[in-house]
C-alpha cells in the first residue's frame, strides 16, 4: 500500500515531491546541490528546458524545496524585488505540503571582508532595510512571529555554551524573549548573512534566501552585527554604524537585541566547534574560542 504524503518525515516529503516538480516546471538537466547541509530541504541547480514556464527566468536556475508549507520566502522576495530592491526573480508555490520556489541563478561573488568593504555593506544594508521593512499587510500572514523561531534556537544555543562550561545568568532567557516580542513587528529577512548574498560584476549587493520572519525591525540589524562584527569592527561597531544610516526604533532596545543574538551566534559557533570535535574523534579538549569570549561579553553589558 502506498505511504500517505501526511505520514512521510519531513525530508522524505521533499525527496518525493522534486520529481514531479521538476517534470511540471520543465527542468532540464541536473547541474548540481548548491549546498548541503542538515535543513530539511534541497537546493538544486538545474538548466531550463525549452517550453518550461520559467524561462523568464534565464537559462540557469536554482531550484529550493521546503518539507513544510506555506514560506513566506517567495512572496516577501517577490514583494521586494516589486519595490525595486535586488533580489533573483522568482517563482513560487506548494505541493505534496513542500513549499517550493524557483529563482534565477546570477553569477556573483562572495563578499569578501578583508578590507573595510565591511563598512560598506552595512551602510547598503542600513540604507535599503527601510525598504525591506515596510510593512504589508497581505503579506502579514505568510511570515512566522519571530520570538517563535528565534526564542527555541536561543534556548538551544545557551544550552550548548553550558555544556562547554560559560555560565549564563537565568535572568538572560527573559530579556532575550521580550526582545523578540517586543516593538512594532515589521516583515524581517531574517538570516542576514554573508551567504545570503552577494555582489555582481558591477557592485549590486543582491539579497536572497529571506527567511521571512516577523519581528522587530532592528532585528536585522542585531543579527547582522552579531554574526559580522569582528575585532575592531566587532558587533558594537557595526550596529551604531547600521544606526548611523537607518533610524531604529527605542523599543525594543536595539543593543538588547545585539545582546541577545551575540549569546545565539556564540551559542551557534559552539554547536559547530562541538560538532566538529565530535566528527574528528580527537580526545583531546578543543579550547575556548576568542570570539564566542567576546560575543558574550557584548551580550553582559546589554543583558542587565
Amino acid at each position: 500500500m502506498q505511504q500517505a504524503v501526511e505520514d512521510l518525515p519531513v525530508f522524505d516529503r521533499v525527496v518525493a515531491a522534486l520529481r514531479p516538480l521538476r517534470d511540471q516546471l520543465k527542468l532540464g538537466r541536473f547541474l548540481g546541490a548548491v549546498v548541503v547541509d542538515h535543513k530539511p530541504r534541497i537546493l538544486y541547480r538545474f538548466l531550463v528546458a525549452e517550453g518550461s514556464p520559467v524561462t523568464n527566468l534565464g537559462p540557469q536556475v536554482i531550484l529550493k524545496v521546503y518539507g513544510d508549507q506555506p514560506r513566506g520566502e517567495g512572496p516577501l522576495q517577490q514583494l521586494w524585488r516589486a519595490r525595486n530592491l535586488d533580489v533573483p526573480r522568482l517563482v513560487f508555490g506548494e505541493a505534496s505540503r513542500c513549499s517550493w520556489l524557483v529563482m534565477e541563478h546570477l553569477d556573483i561573488r562572495p563578499l569578501d571582508f578583508r578590507s573595510d568593504d565591511q563598512l560598506n555593506v552595512v551602510d547598503q544594508l542600513a540604507s535599503i532595510s527601510a525598504i525591506m521593512h515596510r510593512s504589508c499587510d497581505e503579506l502579514t500572514p505568510s511570515l512566522r512571529p519571530l520570538s517563535t523561531v528565534m526564542v527555541p534556537r536561543w534556548k538551544a544555543a545557551a544550552s550548548a555554551l553550558s555544556r562547554s562550561g560559560y555560565t549564563l545568568p537565568s535572568f538572560w532567557l527573559s530579556k532575550a524573549t521580550t526582545a523578540y516580542t517586543g516593538g512594532n513587528p515589521r516583515p524581517l529577512h531574517g538570516d542576514l548573512a554573508p551567504a545570503n548574498m552577494g555582489k555582481t560584476v558591477d557592485g549590486r549587493l543582491i539579497i536572497f534566501d529571506a527567511s521571512a520572519l516577523y519581528g522587530p525591525l532592528s532585528f536585522d540589524a542585531a543579527r547582522w552585527s552579531a554574526r559580522v562584527g569582528r575585532g575592531r569592527h566587532g558587533p558594537e561597531a557595526l550596529l551604531k554604524r547600521w544606526m548611523a544610516v537607518e533610524m531604529l526604533p527605542p523599543a525594543p532596545d536595539p543593543e538588547v537585541l545585539l545582546a541577545a543574538e551575540c549569546v545565539l551566534e556564540a551559542g551557534s559557533r559552539e554547536i559547530v566547534r562541538s560538532r566538529s570535535a565530535h566528527r574528528s574523534c580527537s580526545n583531546s579538549p578543543t579550547p575556548i574560542t576568542s570570539d564566542v569570549t567576546e560575543l558574550l561579553n557584548v551580550a553582559s553589558r546589554y543583558l542587565r
